[in-house]
């Protein structure tokens, strides 16, 4: 299967990158920055993370029928639950673009569609999984390094997440 991954230390957002060279840029390709300046979640909400500290990502999907979108949607949901539950971590989904860790939230989900007719263009869907940041000011948040008590290798986590989710991407 191809895929492409594009990184970056600094962009404004993963989905906003994505959207703006969908046209350039082939099936499957995801793109992670170090860090947001623009992060954004569900309902134009700011998504905060510290440089360096969390896995900022998305994914381009392309000439996607309408029917599928929630198949994809869920790929991303329930690719990143599993990777979580093997790291030791009890995620539970909480709608409409969330996971959580007990009562806090460890990561968000946005997806972003153009459409014509019974296709879509492209489907973006990014997500910002917290790892290694422990101040959240005034959220509801948690991380991995928090919940498991221990500092991960962001980068390593980042690879092994895309493998996980490449393995299952046939499933949909």
């Amino acid at each position: 299967m191809s895929y492409t991954i594009l990184e970056f230390k600094t962009l404004d957002s993963t989905n906003t990158f994505l959207k703006t060279y969908q046209e350039a840029l082939n099936h499957l390709t995801f793109v992670r920055t170090r860090h947001q300046t623009q992060g954004r979640g569900q309902f134009d909400r700011t998504w905060v993370s510290n440089p360096n500290e969390n896995i900022l990502c998305s994914v381009l999907l392309k000439d996607i029928h309408v029917q599928k979108v929630n198949a994809y949607k869920a790929w991303i949901e329930q690719g990143l639950m599993q990777f979580l539950t093997e790291r030791g971590l009890k995620v539970v989904f909480k709608a409409p673009n969330d996971l959580y860790v007990g009562e806090r939230k460890i990561c968000g989900i946005l997806t972003e569609t153009q459409s014509e007719t019974n296709q879509l263009t492209y489907v973006v869907i990014g997500f910002g999984l917290n790892v290694n940041q422990t101040q959240f000011e005034g959220l509801n948040a948690t991380s991995m390094a928090i919940e498991a008590n221990q500092t991960w290798d962001v980068d390593a986590l980042f690879e092994a997440l895309i493998h996980h989710l490449l393995s299952t991407y046939g499933d949909i």
